[in-house]
């Protein structure tokens, strides 16, 4: 009898269809325990079915959105054993796996080093990490852990082709249309000089005045051509010559040439080094400090004290400009570097600011392979931080 009901038992638990199942006339008859055991175990393999199938069916529409994403995702343990993958990453990477491709590692299918470091990088610091390689971006996010001593990490490669392709197309119709747009300026500017010119001959004092709007917009949009195409330049990328500058000698190059500025402003820079020489393309550099110093100037207001200091980290020289102005709230921060934006723009273009100068700064020193940051807020004045990598 007992090896009756314990088969029984068993071909139970076994059973993958329990929708008829009931419980057998003859454990209620004959043995009340079993009666009890059949009815427990009937329940948890209805429960065990139910949330097996439930599994099945979510894990079927995480597949299908998974393999319908056009980005390419790999999954991959500690060790950079593939876990899942997607058909972009496999078309991507030009990949057919085996059946038993969980015995595949991510240096079998991946050969870039720079991509392996990456994942790798991952794992070490737990954090995100981002990378650009050829035309694509990739993002390794950790992953919660499953299970004790196990962590996996998930690989996004976004194709950054289209993007490229149309960042290409506006930086050319940039340079193209200021390129083009000077040769009707310096006609405009010449003719408008030459009248102002004959109108002075003749003392022609009222109509003289009436070309001196035309004058001043000709210079204005004339500078403004120069700084798009300073941007277009920047925005190729072309190799930067780097030196090893003295820090001293070129910030006085740099003070000498916003002097005036400082005067008919009344402002007074403090300078201080603490690194001797900057390893930086000279002209540059120079761009980036007389921007900087520019807008200290204009938009310190009451304040009229500047700070230049020099400083070296362990991988970097520091350039800091710091001013004890109004400040810049921190609304604001997030945008400042962008091309054409002002924090207050009914100043901007009353001294004549197009919002472009600090945009040529963040790539000037994107080209250095540096950075630049800013530390500011209402009332406390701003300080831009640019660091110039040593190697």
């Amino acid at each position: 009898m007992i090896a009756t009901q314990t088969h029984q038992m068993i071909q139970l638990m076994k059973s993958e269809n329990l929708d008829g199942g009931q419980v057998g006339d003859i454990y209620a008859q004959a043995d009340e325990d079993f009666a009890d055991l059949e009815r427990a175990a009937l329940g948890l393999r209805r429960k065990y079915l139910r949330l097996r199938k439930q599994s099945q069916e979510e894990r079927k529409g995480y597949e299908t959105v998974f393999s319908g994403l056009k980005e390419a995702i790999v999954t991959v343990d500690q060790h950079l054993r593939i876990i899942s993958f997607n058909a972009s990453f496999m078309s991507v990477f030009n990949w057919a796996p085996t059946k038993d491709f969980k015995h595949y590692y991510l240096h079998d299918v991946i050969r870039d080093p720079l991509i392996i470091s990456t994942f790798k990088k991952t794992f070490e610091e737990n954090k995100i990490q981002k990378n650009e390689i050829d035309n694509y971006q990739l993002f390794v996010t950790p992953l919660p852990s499953r299970v004790e001593n196990e962590s996996w990490c998930l690989g996004v490669f976004y194709d950054l082709t289209e993007i490229r392709k149309a960042e290409r197309i506006r930086i050319d119709f940039v340079a193209n249309a200021s390129h083009e747009m000077r040769t009707p300026l310096t006609v405009i500017k010449g003719y408008a000089e030459l009248l102002s010119q004959k109108m002075s001959d003749l003392k022609l004092i009222q109509e003289q005045e009436l070309l001196k709007p035309i004058l001043q917009s000709s210079d204005q949009m004339s500078e403004l051509m120069d700084e798009l195409l300073n941007l277009s330049r920047l925005d190729v990328g072309s190799n930067l010559v780097k030196a090893h500058i003295s820090t001293e000698e070129l910030t006085l190059d740099v003070v000498r040439e916003v002097d005036h500025l400082l005067n008919m402003n009344h402002k007074k820079i403090f300078v201080e080094s603490k690194a001797s020489h900057v390893l930086a393309n000279a002209e540059s550099l120079k761009q980036v400090m007389r921007n900087l110093l520019v807008n200290a100037i204009k938009y310190s207001g009451e304040a009229n004290e500047i700070y230049i200091s020099w400083q070296e980290s362990a991988t970097a020289t520091l350039l800091k400009i710091k001013d004890n102005g109004p400040g810049i709230p921190k609304e604001h921060q997030d945008r400042i570097f962008e091309r054409f934006y002002r924090v207050d723009k009914g100043r901007g273009r009353d001294q004549g600011g197009f919002g472009l100068g600090l945009a040529l700064v963040k790539h000037q020193m994107l080209n250095h392979g540096g950075q630049i940051k800013l530390v500011s807020d209402t009332g406390q004045g701003s300080e831009f931080v640019c660091e110039f990598p040593k190697s």
